[in-house]
């Protein structure tokens, strides 16, 4: 992290040396050593001219500072690499974007970023990347990386994306999202893409500060706080934050459940109770963190044929994670950077059935590993070379896991599922720029699974140039992911058996891994000062992908759940376009659109919409005080369809429109009003978990998603 601020340094001094020339009443620097920068200065964007000596300095600073921010990217290859440069197509969501159109959760600022779309069935935010969003999975297709350290879980290796994360927004000072299979550096689940979340430095945040936030879903009130300190330097720092979040619940209508005999359609078990928190300490080289979750939410949809409307039926996910990492300069060509840690997962899902006793669904995960990768930057040593870099890699990780399921009062018969496995992987890319307007990145890992395949994962691509305003990529990658314990071995002797029950103890899994074969061709430019534009075609070819599906269980004799590889190939295939705009008056704006055509076969996919789109914008301080941004967001029609069914249901397209006034400095105290989802259209969403429930050829369940909110923030900065 200490890099990145260098590279800013960096850009803001080539800046002003391009805007002011040298003269003779400037002071001459002193000679020295010049310490190789990780970016070429000029890969970096240049910045808009200003009218005054005052505001030149003012809006230099600031907005080159954003600017280098914006074209930085760490999480593609765990090592600073420019836009421009990068073997991925990457949008970054910056510190300033973040408070000025009132994010909350880290799924409200993805939720605007070129062909993400965000489906919350009032359990988690389930995201979908470029038209797949398969029902019913929990992000298990995402890697999202905290600092760079992985927050997936093994035991689902699902992720939440709103309140089940041991972060909060306001400790966040970038968010990159990384498209298109990653796998070749971080592995398994690195399939569809990375949201990687930055954190603030110590030199950037406030020494200590409190927010306190109220908001409501029609009668339904939502209160929250936060708090956090830093201290220190940018070297040696020291900083924390702890945060909650209580919802009673809105009342929404399910009219599905009218159908059913002695049932209202009208649910009020809603509520969501969450605390999050953190402790992050930076002794030069050294990096500690320790960071924790709780999250209990209820689940209105009343899954697996539960009680309709019974407050019982809720889910509990807690996660603490520990991690302590050095890095050192073992030369001016080779840094060394090694990292250990240790996680520990619980998951409680509980459902009511009352009268009948209550079903509870228990998964445990505890997991630690280590990685040691080196940078070695050979550019000196080879001639009429202007780049040569390569960074190698390896890691492993160990993990114990625990499934029990049971009847409330009958936990001695619970049935339990012990799985432990080890997973080990070495990578390596190359980075070679034999002139300034061509480059190439190749790279390629080998994963190692106690209980899964091995796997190769290989990237490669070419970089062309124009002036370093233009340029273009061409873009190659596999990745894959393996199963989870819970879709490969869990079981319970009532509602779930595995593939290769009863044989399980003995065989392992029949599982295989999903894989994917990404080809993209990215076109970028900054046409104008300020300006950065970006159009994109891929093609993803993705199979054996893992669904649940029912089969016949003759010892029950009945019909129950089952994860297995659908031999059916799904690809998604289409073009984006993305564009951003800020000058040093503070005027910011984005624009996208992507269309997508994901095919199952030679059908269309489910839950899969054509096209999405965004537009936002956001003023300069008005009278010095207020920024005023508001901001679009569009989802296609979505044919909601279950695999083997016979009834469709459509979703109809959804408009989100959010407007926020963002008052950043009065007085010590920041203020935000927010309203989001204005026009009150409320997507009709598949519920949690279950989707076809007792009968296959059933129509799918919906529920309705988020509806007109309105929100306060308050908060007090020292």
């Amino acid at each position: 992290m200490a890099e990145i601020r260098g590279i800013s340094c960096v850009a803001i001094c080539a800046v002003l040396a391009w805007i002011e020339p040298a003269s003779a009443q400037t002071t001459p620097a002193k000679p020295g050593p010049a310490k190789p920068a990780s970016i070429p200065v000029d890969e970096l964007p240049p910045i808009p001219e200003v009218v005054s000596d005052e505001d030149k300095i003012k809006s230099v600073t600031i907005v080159g500072a954003t600017l280098a921010e914006e074209d930085v990217v760490l999480g593609a290859s765990k090592r600073e690499q420019s836009l421009g440069s990068v073997a991925s197509a990457v949008t970054v969501v910056t510190r300033d974007r973040l408070r000025r159109f009132g994010y909350r959760t880290v799924a409200e600022a993805v939720s605007q970023v070129v062909g993400l779309y965000i489906v919350d069935d009032r359990n988690i935010s389930r995201l979908g990347i470029r038209g797949v969003q398969l029902l019913g999975d929990r992000n298990t297709r995402i890697l999202v990386l905290i600092d760079g350290s992985p927050i997936n879980e093994p035991w689902q290796q699902g992720v939440d994306t709103t309140y089940a994360l041991p972060i909060h927004i306001d400790d966040v000072a970038r968010i990159e999202v990384i498209r298109g299979p990653v796998s070749s550096v971080y592995g398994t689940n690195a399939f569809l893409g990375i949201i990687n979340i930055i954190t603030l430095e110590a030199d950037r945040a406030d020494r200590a500060y409190v927010r306190t936030s109220i908001a409501s879903h029609g009668s339904d009130l939502t209160m929250s706080g936060n708090a956090g300190f830093s201290a220190g330097s940018l070297n040696r720092q020291i900083r924390g934050f702890l945060s909650w979040r209580e919802r009673e619940g809105e009342a929404i209508t399910i009219p599905e459940f009218g159908a059913l005999p002695n049932t209202n359609p009208r649910v009020n078990a809603d509520g969501l109770s969450a605390f999050n928190g953190s402790l992050v300490a930076h002794l030069d080289r050294l990096f500690v963190q320790v960071r924790a979750h709780s999250r209990e939410r209820q689940l209105p949809g009343a899954p697996y044929d539960s009680k309709v409307g019974d407050r019982e039926n809720r889910n509990l996910e807690r996660q603490i994670l520990g991690e302590i990492g050095y890095t050192t300069e073992l030369s001016n060509e080779v840094t060394l950077t090694g990292r250990a840690y240790v996680d520990r997962y619980k998951f409680e899902g509980n459902l009511s059935y009352a009268p009948f006793p209550d079903f509870r669904a228990v998964g445990d995960a505890f997991w630690y590993g280590a990685e040691v990768r080196s940078l070695l930057n050979l550019s000196r040593h080879v001639p009429r070379i202007r780049r040569l870099t390569v960074t190698a890699g390896a890691a492993t990780e160990f993990t114990r896991t625990e499934s029990r399921s049971f009847e409330v009062g009958s936990e001695a018969n619970a049935v339990t599922v012990d799985r432990d496995f080890n997973i080990q992987g070495l990578y390596t890319e190359v980075d070679l720029a034999p002139a300034s307007w061509i480059s190439f990145t190749g790279g390629v890992r080998f994963d190692i699974n106690s209980i899964f395949e091995n796997k190769v994962s290989p990237r490669g691509a070419l970089f062309l140039t124009k002036d370093r305003r233009y340029g273009a990529k061409f873009l190659y990658a596999q990745g894959f992911r393996n199963p989870s314990v819970f879709e490969a071995f869990y079981k319970d002797e009532r509602r779930f058996t595995p593939t290769c029950a009863p044989q399980c103890a003995d065989i392992g899994t029949t599982l295989s891994p999903e894989q994917i074969t990404s080809f993209e061709a990215v076109l970028w430019g900054r046409p104008l000062p300020g300006l950065k534009v970006r159009l994109s075609s891929w093609h993803w070819r993705m199979e054996k992908i893992i669904e649940e599906t029912r089969v016949f269980d003759p010892t029950l004799l009945t019909e129950v759940l089952q994860f297995g590889n659908v031999f059916v190939g799904l690809t998604s295939q289409g073009a984006e376009f993305e564009a951003s705009y800020r000058d040093t008056r503070g005027w910011l704006g984005f624009a996208s659109a992507a269309v997508a055509f994901v095919r199952r076969g030679d059908e269309r996919a489910n839950n899969a919409p054509v096209f999405t789109g965004t537009v936002g914008g956001s003023t300069p301080l008005i009278y010095e005080r207020f920024h005023l941004s508001t901001e679009a967001a569009v989802i296609s029609r979505r044919r909601n369809t279950r695999l083997g069914t016979t009834i469709a249901t459509t979703v109809d397209p959804y408009v989100g429109w959010n407007a926020v006034v963002y008052v950043p400095n009065y007085k010590g105290f920041d203020f935000t009003l927010g309203m989001r989802n204005i026009l009150g259209i409320r997507e009709q969403v598949p519920t949690e978990n279950d989707y076809d429930r007792k009968d296959p050829e059933a129509r799918i369940l919906t529920i309705p998603g988020p509806g007109r909110e309105v929100f306060v923030r308050v908060g007090y900065r020292l």
